[in-house]
């Protein structure tokens, strides 16, 4: 059994394929395996996949009809044969060459249920965004108890980064049937809160490895139904939360409040429906640990909800600018 599967999943990316690709094939440590699924590209992604396969049998390449990146995901795990499982976006790449090397050796020594290392977004010609950098790892190369450093996960904004910058014990995901939701825009964000409800021990690595890339034209997250799909996962947690039934509670409040934050910065993309929803789960505000929701939540208290959106979205209009 090889030790990392590494799932990429494609739609119209052959552009950066190629460049995800070469940061695989240049890892110091060679003990994987890499499933493409081409989620019914129409650009040729399909076939530079297919033609990647055909060339190195580590590689292998499915099919699925579009069905978005959590439907490509979920199908490139039941296809997994890996110790563990790492996700890799098609128009990214890995910036550290000993990335494996570095996870194998901690494995040899830790059997942790997830290894966590850090995404610094760049520009499409590879220049680090300095403004998106998120903070160091306090507890760095050392395996501790989820329940332990989740509540500073979330007061840095690190826990929800992405399902990208996670090393995951497959056999974790397939004990307690964690997938993403398929056809959603939020299924990152549902996806890692699962997870965390059932991860015991986590291991912090403070290695800068995973290239985000920042378009400069909109991509499919960026639609009109990504905030609209943000709303009801929030909605849909904030629910569970209600009951009790959810381990971590507290912090999930927190992720909660830091999402409603950034839905409110889209309201104006958000539908009717959707911007009712918004109004009635404005009290998750209070339970903010990280110190953006902190802002907005005593923001929010002055100037009411309407001026706070219309701040937040400025705010984050300009930060892309800058």
């Amino acid at each position: 059994m090889v030790t990392f599967s590494i799932i990429i999943p494609i739609y119209n990316g052959s552009h950066y394929l190629e460049k995800c690709i070469d940061s695989i094939r240049r890892q110091s440590c060679q003990d994987y395996e890499v499933i493409i699924v081409d989620d019914g590209s129409c650009d040729g992604s399909g076939q530079l996949a297919l033609l990647i396969s055909e060339q190195d049998a580590r590689f292998h390449c499915y099919q699925i009809a579009h069905s978005g990146a959590g439907a490509a995901r979920n199908a490139g795990v039941s296809h997994a044969a890996g110790e563990y499982i790492l996700f890799l976006d098609a128009d990214d790449y890995w910036m550290d060459y000993r990335l494996l090397e570095t996870l194998k050796s901690m494995i040899s020594h830790h059997q942790t249920d997830v290894f966590m290392f850090q995404m610094v977004k760049v520009t499409e010609t590879g220049v680090i965004l300095k403004r998106y950098q998120k903070p160091r790892f306090i507890h760095d190369n050392v395996v501790l108890n989820l329940k332990d450093v989740y509540l500073d996960l979330v007061s840095d904004g690190q826990a929800l980064a992405s399902s990208c910058n996670k090393c995951i014990r497959r056999s974790l995901l397939q004990r307690y049937s964690i997938v993403f939701q398929e056809d959603v825009m939020a299924e990152d964000i549902d996806w890692v809160i699962r997870l965390f409800s059932y991860v015991r021990t986590i291991c912090l690595l403070n290695i800068d490895a995973y290239a985000y890339t920042q378009h400069k034209t909109e991509s499919r997250s960026s639609s009109s139904d990504a905030p609209n799909d943000l709303v009801s996962m929030i909605a849909h947690w904030s629910r569970l939360l209600s009951w009790g039934k959810i381990p971590h509670a507290r912090a999930v409040a927190g992720l909660a409040a830091f999402e409603y934050g950034i839905c409110m910065g889209n309201n104006h993309r958000l539908s009717s429906e959707k911007r009712k929803v918004m109004m009635d789960h404005s009290y998750l505000l209070k339970y903010g640990l990280d110190k953006k929701t902190k802002l907005i939540y005593r923001f929010y208290h002055v100037f009411g909800y309407s001026i706070t959106c219309t701040f937040i979205r400025i705010y984050l209009f300009l930060r892309r600018l800058w």
